[in-house]
C-alpha cells in the first residue's frame, strides 16, 4: 500500500444524486495546505431573524472565526447515498473525547463508538435508521485523528483510523485502501462548520417551550450556492431537496434537524429539534432585519444559564488503577432547571468534563451514556423513588448501583455505572426496562 498527502483543494469527485455506487479513483493533491476561507464581505452584513411567537429569542451574535490549524476531508463513492468517511486533523491538545449517546465497540484492538442515526437506505426505503461510527486516534503528541463514517463496517473505520499518519503537518491516507473502498476525495476544508454552515458571520439562537434550541446561521463560502446546497447532501443524513431551494436532513453527530438554503448572497442554516421537512416549512418565516431589530438583539438579549451545585454520584479505580470519579450538577436556563452530567477524564489527574443531560431527565427513568477511552458511563435517572439499578452486557456481567436523591430541590434520583464491556447493554431500575 501507499500513502498520499491530501490537503485542501475544492471538490475533486464529481456529484452525483443518484442510488447506484460508482467507484472514484482516489485523487492526488498537492501537499502544501490552502485555506477555503473567503474574506469578509466588506459591505456591512445582512443580518437575518425568525419570525415565529411560539420561539423565545436567547442570544444574537456576530461571530468572528478564530484561525483555524485544523483539516477536514470528505471522502465518498461520489453519491449522496453511498459510504461517507470524514475525517479530521487536529492538533492533539491531550483531553480526551467524550462521545454522548453511543455505544463502545472494539475492533482489531482499536476503540469505536457507535451512534443510532437517521440514515437514508442506498438500496431503497426499506429502512431510515442506521449507525454512525467514531474513532478517535492519537497519531502522536502533536496531532489527532477522528473519523465518522456511515454506511460503512466498523472493520473498515478501523482500518482507516489506523492507517491514518501525518506528513509535514498534513494528513496521509492509505490511497490503496481507499481506492479499494471505491471512495474518493470529495470535499477538504478548514473545518466541518466552515463546510456545513459556511463561513458564519451571525448566529442567532431561539428556545422552544420545551427548553431546547433552534439556531439559526448566516454565512458566506467561497463556492456557488447550488455546489454548497449540493454538497450538504454529504454531510447531513437523510438528506432531502425541498421547495425554495432548500436543503434539508439531520445533523450526522446530533441528530438535530438541519435546513440549508442560500438568500441574498448568505448562506443560512436553521438547526432544531423535531423533523427537518417540519423546520423546512418554518424557515420560510426568516427574513432580513432592521438594523434597530438586529441591534435590540444583540444588545438587549443575556442569555440566562447558570450552573449551580454539583454531586458525585459514584466513584472508583478502572482496571488500569486509575482513580475515577461521574457525577451530576444542576443547572437553570432562562428559568429552566437542567441537569449536566460530569465524568473524570481518563488519563488526566483532577480534570473533568461535563455535557448536558437529556432533557428528558426527570420526565421519565431513563439513561444517558457518555462513551470515554476505556469505558462508558451510564447516568441512570427517574423521578419521585430510588431503586436499585441493574447494567448487564452483552456477556452477562452485571454492574448493580443504587438511585440516590443528590440535589434537595430536585425530585429527580440519579446514580451512574463505569462499565468496561464494549458493546451493546441493558439498564433496569427494580427489574424494569429502561431506555435511552
Amino acid at each position: 500500500r501507499h500513502r498520499v498527502a491530501v490537503a485542501f483543494a475544492a471538490s475533486t469527485v464529481a456529484l452525483s444524486d443518484g442510488t447506484t455506487s460508482q467507484s472514484v479513483a482516489t485523487t492526488t493533491l498537492a501537499a502544501t495546505p490552502t485555506t477555503l476561507r473567503a474574506p469578509l464581505d466588506p459591505t456591512a452584513p445582512t443580518h437575518f431573524l425568525l419570525d415565529e411567537p411560539t420561539l423565545i429569542p436567547y442570544s444574537a451574535d456576530l461571530v468572528t472565526p478564530p484561525a483555524s490549524s485544523e483539516q477536514v476531508y470528505v471522502w465518498t463513492d461520489g453519491t449522496a447515498t453511498g459510504p461517507i468517511v470524514i475525517i479530521e486533523l487536529r492538533p492533539y491538545s491531550g483531553e480526551r473525547y467524550g462521545i454522548v449517546g453511543a455505544t463502545r465497540v472494539e475492533v482489531d484492538g482499536y476503540e469505536l463508538a457507535e451512534l443510532k442515526i437517521y440514515c437514508a437506505a442506498a438500496a431503497g426505503p426499506s429502512s431510515k435508521q442506521c449507525e454512525l461510527l467514531i474513532s478517535e486516534v492519537a497519531i502522536d503528541d502533536e496531532w489527532s485523528v477522528t473519523v465518522r463514517a456511515t454506511r460503512s463496517s466498523r472493520g473498515v473505520v478501523s482500518e482507516i483510523a489506523s492507517s491514518a499518519q501525518v506528513i509535514d503537518g498534513v494528513l496521509a491516507v492509505d490511497s490503496d485502501l481507499m481506492e479499494m473502498l471505491g471512495l474518493g476525495l470529495t470535499f477538504a476544508a478548514n473545518s466541518l462548520d466552515d463546510l456545513t454552515f459556511g463561513r458564519v458571520e451571525t448566529a442567532v439562537r431561539y428556545l422552544t417551550v420545551g427548553g431546547e434550541f433552534v439556531t439559526l446561521r448566516s454565512g458566506f463560502a467561497n463556492r456557488p450556492p447550488e455546489h454548497w446546497l449540493a454538497g450538504i447532501r454529504y454531510l447531513v443524513t437523510d438528506a432531502q431537496p425541498s421547495f425554495y431551494d432548500r436543503t434539508y436532513g439531520y445533523m450526522m453527530d446530533t441528530g438535530e434537524a438541519f435546513v440549508a438554503w442560500e438568500e441574498d448572497g448568505r448562506f443560512l442554516t436553521l438547526v432544531g429539534p423535531g423533523d427537518p421537512g417540519d423546520l423546512a416549512i418554518l424557515s420560510r418565516q426568516v427574513r432580513p432585519a432592521t438594523d434597530s431589530e438586529w441591534s435590540a438583539m444583540v444588545y438587549g438579549l443575556r442569555p440566562d444559564f447558570r450552573v449551580g451545585e454539583f454531586a458525585t454520584l459514584a466513584s472508583g479505580e478502572t482496571s488500569t488503577a486509575e482513580q475515577w470519579r461521574a457525577g451530576a450538577q444542576l443547572a437553570e436556563r432562562a428559568g429552566r432547571l437542567e441537569y449536566l452530567w460530569w465524568w473524570s477524564v481518563p488519563g488526566l489527574d483532577e480534570v473533568t468534563a461535563s455535557a448536558p443531560a437529556s432533557l428528558e431527565v426527570g420526565v421519565r427513568p431513563r439513561f444517558d451514556t457518555v462513551v470515554v477511552p476505556g469505558a462508558t458511563f451510564v447516568f441512570v435517572s427517574q423521578r419521585g423513588e430510588g431503586g436499585t439499578v441493574t447494567v448487564r452486557t452483552a456477556s452477562a456481567v452485571e454492574f448493580v448501583a443504587e438511585l440516590m436523591r443528590p440535589f434537595e430541590e430536585s425530585e429527580v434520583w440519579m446514580t451512574v455505572v463505569r462499565i468496561e464491556e464494549p458493546g451493546p447493554f441493558t439498564v433496569h431500575i427494580n427489574s424494569f426496562g429502561v431506555g435511552q
